[in-house]
């Protein structure tokens, strides 16, 4: 962490981007003011990797007010989840105002003013998302910035479980253990943000044990042909029948598809003992063997190339 003491509080980054050597490079700038008399600011924070994203645990005695104070020379900053341990606080940010309180998350983007309020004795554990998961928010997040909600529901409390132990962990994994938790936080919180968006609700009572074994039957047939018909016919309902179960789930079944060969993907993309395999085929062996199309919809997808997640998480050749 670097502290620049100015007139109207403390600028501070290299939290999270820990490669930035000077303000101008850095995406994670903030202005830190503390809330009582013309204090510089101290805390002891402790920056983690977790695969793609980037972690800091942030503990202080100060009361202290921070808002986004990003470069223009940066790059654009990204979305962010915030987890109180202990302590008490508020994040203001898009006209709403989520009080924090131990074990609850936050979740919003530095790339618009918001102001986060930590009182004294807190920590506060923060991660900066990978461009997949943030392309969800991003799409989404008129309503899950600075929403109080999510931490209640069923997902945004397995979600605040596991980043909880994640902030009291996170020193006690290996490299390989650290990236997996990485991707398990992030299949976690898209899960999150596709149920605030209105996707992801249970079926009716009677047709959620079919609807249970067309997404089984979806997951290992990935390679297989998995058009309506296909499915349909496999469980011996109509075609209607099978694109009823999933709209009521808030999607479709050709997105669903989608979705889950390009997560398997992408999965294989950052796992080592694949490393030795090109991207298009680990995309064919997923059911995605047009390459050009195949690379379309994972960028789409997730926000860069295979090629880029690759370079970024240092797994294999493209």
């Amino acid at each position: 962490m670097r502290v620049e003491r100015r007139d109207d509080g403390n600028l501070v980054f290299g939290y999270l981007d820990t490669a930035s050597a000077d303000l101008s490079g850095a995406s994670d700038t903030v202005l830190v003011r503390a809330r009582t008399g013309d204090e510089g600011y101290a805390a002891d924070m402790r920056p983690s990797r977790f695969g793609a994203l980037s972690g800091c645990d942030i503990s202080g005695e100060q009361e202290i007010r921070v808002m986004p104070r990003p470069s223009p020379a940066a790059p654009r900053p990204g979305h962010l989840l915030g987890l109180l341990v202990s302590g008490r606080g508020e994040l203001e940010q898009d006209g709403r105002l989520a009080a924090l309180a131990p074990g609850d998350f936050v979740l919003y983007t530095g790339a618009r003013p918001f102001r986060l309020e930590l009182g004294s004795s807190h920590r506060y554990f923060v991660l900066s998302l990978d461009a997949a998961t943030a392309g969800h928010l991003a799409s989404a997040d008129g309503a899950v910035t600075a929403n109080a909600a999510l931490p209640r529901s069923p997902s945004g409390r397995v979600l605040a479980a596991m980043v909880g132990e994640l902030a009291e962990r996170a020193h006690g994994f290996g490299p390989l253990a650290r990236r997996d938790m990485g991707e398990h936080v992030s299949a976690i919180l898209r899960t999150l943000l596709r149920e605030a968006s209105g996707a992801g609700a249970a079926p009716a009572s009677g047709a959620a044990g079919v609807f249970d074994r067309i997404l089984g039957y979806v997951d290992e047939r990935l390679a297989d042909d998995l058009s309506p018909g296909a499915i349909a016919a496999a469980h011996h309902i109509s075609v209607r029948h099978l694109h009823a179960l999933f709209r009521e789930s808030g999607t479709t079944v050709g997105d669903h598809v989608r979705r889950r060969r390009l997560e398997r993907i992408r999965r294989d993309l950052l796992d080592p003992a694949l490393s030795h395999l090109p991207a298009y085929v680990l995309a064919a062996r997923s059911g995605l063997g047009e390459a050009s199309h195949f690379s379309r919809v994972f960028r789409a997808e997730f926000g860069l190339s295979p090629r880029a997640l690759r370079a970024r998480t240092g797994t294999g050749t493209a």
